[in-house]
């Protein structure tokens, strides 16, 4: 472990050999729009090459997916929306409405807060069906690794998609493995997961932020209407949020090393270090009743972490169960950035390139939970 220390100190200097094609939105639909003609496989290789500098909103991906030729580009503009989840929208997307005076944004606040109080203990036992599809880059291994059977870089791409049942009871939120369906080159699990997007996640931001700051930041108009957003942080002190790290130890090698290749990265699929940073984000709200439509949170990790991003973006809508409606998560997606370390023949930790992982995440099929019960009498068959 004191060997593996100076080598994440470098975290911050290590730059991949290879960077996606920085663009804005107006240069995605531009480049798009020159793409007509091309197949659907041509341009969603495109598409994976690029990363926005700016939010892609719901409304402009929606459109822009509608006039994609297939489904291979429409995945792809998908991994690419969601890669920019966490940045600002172009500046063109903003109403230009007024700031709320203080009254009115303490007023909007109150809202949400009591929304809060109100919609979340009220939530019944239900349970929804969580389809996952998962997206990651492959970095290059670094020069000291260079060998004849050395994995070539790949921008962005799909590595697997899973379907799970997930249940929310009694205020917990559980999963039940038993549901899990995976895609035939992707597996369950993932080494990027969450937990906690249904009602947890609003209550632990809420109290949180109460004791960092919150403040107004701008409007946002939506397909449901117009949104009041709101940015807060919250101090490493005050923080119930967890990040898990894969804690890097040296693994054994196994049967016929041949003392070339690289052995893998030196988690080796091994215990998990939790850690809790400091984080900010923005909420969005419906200005009329308070209820929370869009959530992120983003970790404060430093570059010497073996994680350097942890965020997660949550939306919501309304959805109807057992006959009534509630607002529940529709969408989330999470965003990891974390380094690869890998082992040489010497049994020395090498700090690979970081690599980047997206989930997107779906939540369909809302039912309500019930536990039906029947007593059968001595003589019934």
């Amino acid at each position: 472990m004191r060997n593996l220390a100076p080598l994440l100190l470098l975290a911050g200097v290590i730059l991949p050999v290879f960077a996606a094609k920085r663009v804005t939105v107006v240069n995605l639909e531009q480049m798009l729009a020159s793409s007509r003609h091309t197949s659907d496989a041509n341009i969603a290789k495109q598409l994976f090459e690029l990363e926005l500098t700016e939010r892609l909103s719901e409304d402009r991906l929606a459109q822009l997916a509608a006039d994609l030729p297939g489904p291979l580009a429409r995945q792809a503009l998908t991994a690419v929306a969601d890669a920019s989840a966490f940045l600002d929208l172009p500046a063109a997307d903003i109403p230009s409405i007024g700031v709320p005076d203080l009254a009115a944004q303490r007023s909007m606040l109150a809202l949400t807060m009591d929304y809060a109080r109100a919609t979340i203990p009220k939530l019944p036992n239900f349970f929804a069906t969580r389809d996952t599809t998962r997206f990651e880059d492959t970095p290059l291994e670094p020069p000291l690794l260079y060998t004849k059977t050395r994995n070539d870089y790949e921008p962005l791409h799909e590595v697997g998609r899973s379907s799970v049942t997930v249940l929310y009871r009694d205020g917990h939120e559980l999963v039940d493995a038993g549901t899990a369906k995976s895609h035939p080159f992707g597996s369950v699990e993932h080494e990027l997961s969450t937990t906690g997007v249904f009602g947890p996640i609003l209550a632990m931001v809420l109290s949180d932020s109460a004791k960092g700051g919150v403040t107004w930041s701008h409007w946002e108009q939506s397909s449901t209407g117009l949104q009041a957003v709101f940015r807060y942080t919250v101090p490493k002190e005050a923080s119930h949020y967890t990040v898990t790290f894969p804690t890097p130890r040296m693994p054994q090698f196994a049967p016929g090393y041949n003392g070339n290749a690289a052995a893998g990265a030196a988690d080796g699929g091994a215990e998990k270090t939790p850690h809790v940073p400091a984080y900010h984000g923005e909420i969005a709200v419906n200005p009329a009743d308070g209820s929370i439509l869009r959530l992120t949170l983003v970790a404060e990790l430093k570059p010497s972490d073996p994680v350097i991003k942890g965020d997660l973006m949550v939306e919501y809508g309304p959805v109807e169960i057992g006959g009534k409606s509630y607002i529940c998560p529709v969408k989330s997606v999470a965003l990891s950035l974390q380094h690869v370390i890998y082992l040489t023949a010497e049994s020395a930790a090498n700090l690979g390139f970081p690599q980047t992982r997206v989930n997107d995440v779906l939540f369909k099929q809302y039912h309500l939970f019930r536990a039906d019960v029947r007593v059968l009498s001595g003589t019934s068959e």
